[in-house]
């Protein structure tokens, strides 16, 4: 998905990519209406400080940081894929599949999609790692690093205790650690007030995973246009 804002008179042009997972794809929105959040963001930064934006989206439903299963790793296509974009200013990564699936119930019903998913399951340590080498790189490149917290799955299929702690434990150290230039509390803005393991019932698509047209509307209209000046 590309979004080339702006007009010929905007002297100035930015590059803004969006590395994630299907709630970065768009996944539950409605098809071809340009509802996902990438699209609403990139039409809220229209004419925010003059300058022509280009918002791409580079999110793959099924996406891991650290392994590979659909689509390769975001880890792996990072460089290529990402930093070495040119004009590129702002990367945010926004990727919660990793702890999803790791700790998801091996039951009839969940075996054969997670049998798609190989290598060994992750835990909280290797999350941050992982996030702590996206900054990394992108520091390298001097590319400003956002990080978006992880929503919640309560009831859904891949539902456990246990891996909702682990997202819980994720989403302190993404919020308090200091490691990023800025932080998207994407967890915040979705999660129910009265069950904080489940997402609000009229922003999900109705299987409590990947959101709706008022789910990613909520998510782009949370962020602070300031983080992309």
């Amino acid at each position: 998905m590309h979004h080339g804002r702006g007009g010929a008179a905007r002297p100035a042009r930015e590059l803004d990519r969006l590395l994630g997972d299907s709630r970065v794809d768009g996944i539950g929105s409605t098809p071809g209406a340009d509802q996902r959040w990438t699209d609403i963001l990139a039409e809220r930064l229209v004419g925010h400080d003059g300058t022509t934006r280009y918002v791409i989206s580079q999110g793959i439903g099924g996406n891991r940081l650290l392994n590979d299963g659909i689509g390769t790793s975001a880890l792996a296509r990072l460089d290529r894929g990402i930093l070495a974009t040119p004009g590129l200013e702002h990367v945010v990564v926004a990727v919660g599949n990793d702890l999803v699936f790791s700790f998801a119930p091996d039951t009839e019903e969940t075996a054969g999609f997670l049998a798609m998913f190989g290598g060994e399951p992750v835990t909280v340590d290797d999350t941050v790692t992982a996030h702590l080498q996206v900054t990394a790189r992108g520091r390298i490149h001097g590319t400003k690093v956002y990080a978006a917290t992880i929503a919640p799955c309560g009831g859904s299929e891949m539902y456990t205790p246990e891996g909702d702690k682990a997202r819980e434990q994720v989403n302190a150290w993404i919020r308090t650690s200091g490691v990023f230039d800025g932080v998207l509390d994407f967890d915040a803005v979705w999660r129910n007030p009265a069950n904080s393991s489940r997402i609000c019932g009229d922003l999900h698509m109705g299987d409590h995973l990947p959101g709706n047209d008022a789910g990613y509307d909520a998510l782009a209209r949370s962020i602070g246009l300031s983080l992309f000046d």
